[in-house]
């Protein structure tokens, strides 16, 4: 029992350590799916992350031009948007003249989890795959990776 009290507490302890370095986290969500784009934001503010949407690719190239650099610690990317897909505008961006095209953290969001479709995202520019339905635990784990190289 003394043992399965300390697992639980390292858990907390991990969890709570990995709250503390999301905190103040700005992400970019970009989700056509207005529900899980709503449930997915919701989540990340009671983190303490702060949320910026778009519903399209192109919203988000837009979004990411028309600020200064640094405005944005991560992307989730869905990949099958209307107007302009997730591939499609992780290029956009990667092909930037500006010092954090390059460099931001783009993690794809799809229901798609085929080596092909990983594949896709790698040669994109994307840094890491995520499938939905969303496991807020897995994201959490994955943005937690890239806080530690935000500075």
């Amino acid at each position: 029992m003394e043992k399965g009290l300390q697992q639980s507490e390292n858990e907390m302890n991990t969890r709570g350590d990995e709250t503390d370095v999301l905190v103040g986290m700005k992400v970019l969500i970009v989700e056509d799916n207005e529900l899980n784009r709503d449930i997915v934001q919701e989540v990340l503010k009671e983190r303490g992350l702060i949320v910026t949407e778009a519903a399209d690719g192109q919203v988000a190239v837009d979004l990411f031009c028309g600020n200064p650099p640094g405005t944005f610690d991560v992307i989730l990317m869905d990949m099958h948007m209307p107007v302009l897909d997730g591939v499609s505008a992780t290029k956009q961006i990667r092909a930037m003249q500006r010092s954090d095209a390059g460099t931001i953290p783009i993690l794809a969001l799809t229901a798609n989890d085929f080596e092909e479709d990983i594949r896709q995202t790698r040669e994109a520019g994307m840094n890491d795959h995520l499938t939905k339905p969303f496991d807020m635990e897995k994201i959490f784990s994955v943005l937690a990776k890239y806080a530690a190289c935000r500075e």
